[in-house]
């Protein structure tokens, strides 16, 4: 991982004072001070300086605007004025303090310009004037003289010297008297809190930072750059501090401000995009922060300031760390070397500021193998900070990490983790002990630690990665758009494969009980939130949050009907306005913690017979194993490690393609022979004959273990009753509303030709479209049968809606009513490839899953959109969406079927589950979904529905019972019959969530 640390430098001009001979010109050019109206002030100044009576006055005056300024003049008109100054000052004294001014002043055109020796000889001339000239200097003047030569000080690498002599020059102006005096300490204050950040005093900074703002604000001037500059220099340390969502918040309206200018400055316009960049980039959303970064170097090219400064070669260096980060290695490669090239150039070979080119590079080397060059880099940055601040400064923390890498890589474990611990109490001692760097450096420690043979500590520090790394989420996800929750904790690093390794090789109750309860916690926990959000402002809708509500439902109605009309030209701007609407949702939310259940209390909520396994792949560390807690009655939780991810991946893989195709049952049986062996009897359940709640991971989201073999017959012939859980607070989780007794039944829509060919238009060219979407005589009479059923139960409340009437709008009107929502009816995959299907006639699906992909960002698995298929209305076909799904109001909905072909499956997102329909459903408040893993058979689909409801209707069993029993029910009748016994016809449908 690349240094991710953003290096900000930026150089604000100060102009000179000289008492006014006259008072007017004097007043009229400090009152544009405020505004930096610097224009307006050249014509003021030039309209006097002919005036003989106002011509000393309009002198100092047009001096200090072209300081402040120099793009509003031509060289050809400052320099003679600057010159008749200067003459004037020597003629009274050759030693004069006033002489000081022009010293520092040529200072800073000598570092523009690149000419570091001539400006650190204009310093010391300017300062030795200060301190040991004749005559009397001003306030303003002196504290001009002293700001200049601190920043070119720090510039240079000095930090506590640029620190010390902006603060003694606030210090000059504690009470200014004029708004030129107050521009000057703000001036001041801006590089005291730049430099002090530089030193790691990120408190001390922020208050400076802060205390300038306010200052800034009192000139009643919105966008003055004053303000703008000390913000951004607030936002360095909040990002030091790794407090990013507080940048965010202040950098976007800056963002706003400028862009909203006609002519922004260049100067502030890259600062801001810097910063934005940086904390997006944190945020997860990484390729909006390298577009940032981008139009950010742009913009600091133009401005010689910053180029002199240092601050394009620093923006270059993020922007080439993220390159990098993205895989974008041309692009990385030119950014670090300009980088690397330009700091060099400009500051040294042992200056401060080549230390982050320095470490990136040795990263990259790493990256490649190439052990020597990196440790050669990483100690070079160690030699040059040890120099320049001491040995155990923060600045090196980086570099010593780098280096541990190094030697962890090389066998050396003990020394890896003596440099890993100084890094991590180096940064920890800056940046405090929540930062998210350290995680990553923690894990590595761990590893560092278990090489060692220290595995109590490396589990120490593993948990130590986990439990911050849920914190983090939970801190800061609620205030983010449902991409960037979700992309904030997929960047942030972990360690559960270390983690998982050393509690199931020790069996230590107390180390499985930890870990447990950490990798519980960390399960869905970004769409625990977002759900969250979501369900209170819906509850909420009709208080003062109903515009935030609004504009949520406006922005999920208009991104769904874009994917619908396969508008895609629009829909990376919809999904950001959606985005942005979730995240106004969270304004009106209190941030009311998730529960953090320990195990101890999972397990007093798993009804009696009942076991529990739930899955998880190890992450932060290659190769990656699964694992599997297991909690039976009367028997301490076990963990058990049961072999790479990979390898078993590949046998689930098989035996599912082959479940999903009603043939070929001689290596069905082998198949689920190898992963019954592998992966279920690795578990070592006491007792099949019982309920079994899996919570899944990796690729068991695609498998019903009912259906495992067993001699001549099946799992769920055993006795063995599965139910499948989102993530562990399944089991906890305590609904709020009551749940409803209404029945609604949807399905068998009416497709208009102009509907079909819209779809189809989704699909692409697809031979077998026009026949896939034809009418499902079993679905229509398993409405019907359903209806009829309920009636007889005692039910009344019953809704039956088919063909045109099955629309959007329907479900919008008679969802608020029902406890039961059950869909029969096409399910639909937008921009599945063509693929031939046995008897595709019969089933319910177009484009169907093939397995739950696991994809490798948020904005992928939001992306894979799945529908299910009803009428069209009012110019629109009826495709309903996951978008569309989550703005209805069920929560009061105890179960959702989805009666169609590979409704439980989609894009898989690391431990945030599988998205898709199931988790669209979960949003919107439903409390258990029953959904398909493969294109289900039509008529075999009616009849186990037929039994679900019978023995959930009829014989009042629980969502669990209710669903092994309609297994049974089919695959006996099939029996009797004479019928395949294969469990395409009976096992194909699956429950998650409250199992009651």
């Amino acid at each position: 991982m690349l240094r991710r640390r953003v290096s900000w430098i930026v150089l604000l001009l100060a102009f000179t004072f000289v008492p006014l001979a006259r008072a007017d010109i004097t007043a009229a050019i400090d009152a544009l001070v405020p505004a930096e109206d610097w224009a307006q002030a050249r014509a003021l100044g030039i309209a006097a300086l002919a005036e003989p009576r106002e011509h000393d006055a309009a002198l100092v005056a047009l001096f200090n605007a072209v300081l402040e300024s120099p793009a509003d003049f031509s060289e050809a008109e400052w320099s003679p004025w600057i010159a008749e100054l200067e003459a004037r000052r020597r003629t009274e004294d050759v030693r004069a303090r006033s002489l000081a001014t022009l010293a520092a002043w040529r200072a800073q055109r000598a570092f523009q310009a690149r000419e570091r020796d001539a400006a650190v000889a204009a310093v010391d001339e300017a300062l030795a004037l200060l301190r040991e000239g004749s005559g009397r200097i001003g306030a303003a003047e002196r504290a001009y003289v002293l700001t200049s030569a601190g920043q070119i000080r720090g510039l240079l690498g000095n930090f506590a010297e640029g620190a010390a002599l902006a603060g003694e020059a606030v210090a000059v102006l504690r009470n200014p008297r004029s708004m030129l005096e107050r521009a000057r300490r703000l001036r001041a204050l801006f590089f005291q809190a730049l430099f002090e950040d530089r030193l790691a005093h990120y408190d001390t900074a922020m208050a400076l930072a802060r205390q300038g703002i306010a200052e800034a604000e009192q000139f009643n001037v919105p966008n003055n750059g004053y303000r703008r500059r000390l913000v951004g220099v607030l936002s360095e340390s909040l990002l030091s501090r790794g407090d990013f969502t507080a940048v965010r918040d202040l950098m976007r309206p800056e963002l706003e401000r400028q862009r909203a200018q006609v002519n922004p400055s260049a100067r502030d316009l890259a600062m801001t995009l810097g910063h934005l960049a940086e904390a997006e980039r944190q945020l997860g959303d990484r390729e909006r922060a390298l577009d940032y970064y981008r139009e950010s170097a742009q913009a600091a090219a133009k401005d010689p300031a910053l180029v002199a400064a240092g601050s394009y070669a620093a923006i270059l260096g993020n922007l080439g760390s993220l390159a990098y980060e993205l895989q974008r290695y041309e692009e990385a490669d030119t950014a670090l070397g300009q980088n690397l090239s330009l700091l060099e150039q400009q500051f040294g070979g042992d200056s401060l500021r080549v230390v982050p080119p320095l470490i990136n590079f040795g990263e990259v080397a790493f990256e490649r193998n190439l052990l020597d060059e990196a440790e050669q880099r990483f100690r070079r940055a160690l030699a040059i900070v040890a120099t320049q601040l001491g040995a155990e400064h923060a600045e090196g923390a980086p570099a010593l990490r780098g280096l541990a890498r190094v030697l962890l890589r090389r066998g050396d474990a003990a020394a890896a983790a003596a440099a890993l611990q100084g890094a991590i109490a180096q940064q920890e001692a800056a940046a405090g002990t929540e930062h998210v760097q350290l995680l990553g450096w923690r894990c590595e420690l761990a590893e560092a630690l278990a090489q060692r043979g220290d595995k109590a500590a490396a589990f120490q520090q593993a948990l130590v990665v986990e439990q911050r790394r849920n914190r983090l989420v939970a801190s800061v996800a609620p205030v983010l758009g449902e991409t960037q929750a979700l992309e904030f904790k997929r960047n942030l690093a972990r360690c559960s494969e270390r983690l998982l390794a050393i509690a199931a090789a020790s069996a230590d109750p107390r180390q499985i009980d930890a870990a447990w309860s950490e990798i519980a916690a960390a399960r869905g926990l970004a769409t625990r939130l977002v759900a969250q959000r979501i369900a209170h402002a819906r509850e909420h809708a009709d208080t003062a949050a109903r515009p935030r509500w609004e504009r949520w439902f406006k922005a999920a109605s208009a991104y769904a009907d874009a994917v619908r009309g396969g508008g895609e030209a629009a829909l990376t701007e919809l999904r950001q306005e959606l985005d942005a609407a979730v995240e106004a949702l969270g304004e009106s939310a209190p941030l009311q913690p998730l529960p953090n259940t320990s195990v101890a209390q999972l397990m007093a909520k798993l009804p009696s017979e009942t076991a529990l396994v739930a899955f998880a792949a190890g992450a932060g560390a290659a190769p990656s194993r699964l694992y599997a807690f297991v909690a039976e009655p009367g028997a301490a939780p076990r963990l058990l490690a049961l072999g790479e991810v990979e390898a078993l991946d590949a046998r689930m893989e098989r035996w599912y393609r082959l479940l999903r195709e009603p043939s070929r049952e001689q290596e069905l049986g082998e198949a689920g022979q190898a992963v019954r062996r592998h992966l279920f009897d690795a578990l070592g359940l006491a007792r099949l004959d019982r309920r079994l709640f899996v919570v899944a991971d990796a690729g068991v989201h695609r498998l019903n273990f009912a259906a495992l073999p067993d001699g001549e017959g099946f799992l769920v012939e055993r006795g063995l009753r599965l139910h499948g859980l989102e993530t562990e607070q399944d089991l906890v989780g305590v609904a709020t509303t009551p749940a409803r007794e209404g029945l609604l039944l949807l399905g068998v829509p009416e497709l208009a030709r102009s509907d079909a060919t819209a779809l189809g238009r989704l699909r692409g060219n697809c031979p077998e479209f026009g026949s896939a979407l034809q009418s499902l005589p079993g679905a229509e009479r398993e409405i019907e049968v359903l209806a009829q059923l309920s009636r007889a139960a005692g039910r009344d409340d019953v809704v039956a809606l088919k063909g045109a009437e099955a629309t959007l709008t329907a479900l919008r009107r008679t969802s608020p009513q029902s406890g039961i929502i059950h869909f029969a009816t096409h399910a639909f995959e937008l921009g599945a490839g063509c693929a031939a299907q046995i008897g595709a006639a019969a089933r319910r699906g177009v484009g169907v899953r093939r397995e739950a992909v696991a994809v490798p960002t948020a904005r992928a698995a939001l992306a894979r959109e799945a529908g299910l298929v009803l009428s069209g209305e009012r110019g629109r076909n009826g495709l309903l969406l996951g978008a569309d799904v989550s703005t209805l109001a069920l929560q009061g909905v105890g179960w959702v079927v989805l009666s169609a072909c590979d409704t439980g499956l989609g894009a898989r997102l690391d431990d945030e589950g599988v998205f898709g329909l199931r988790r669209a459903f979960r949003l919107a408040g439903a409390r258990t979904v029953l959904m398909s893993l493969w294109p289900v058979d039509d008529a075999a689909t009616s009849a186990w529905m037929e039994a679900l409801y019978r023995a959930r209707l009829v014989e009042h069993r629980t969502t669990v019972d209710a669903v092994a029993d309609a297994g049974l029910s089919v695959l006996q009748s099939r029996r009797a019959r004479g019928e395949s016994l294969h469990p395409f016809y009976w096992a194909g449908f699956v429950a998650a969530g409250d199992w009651r």
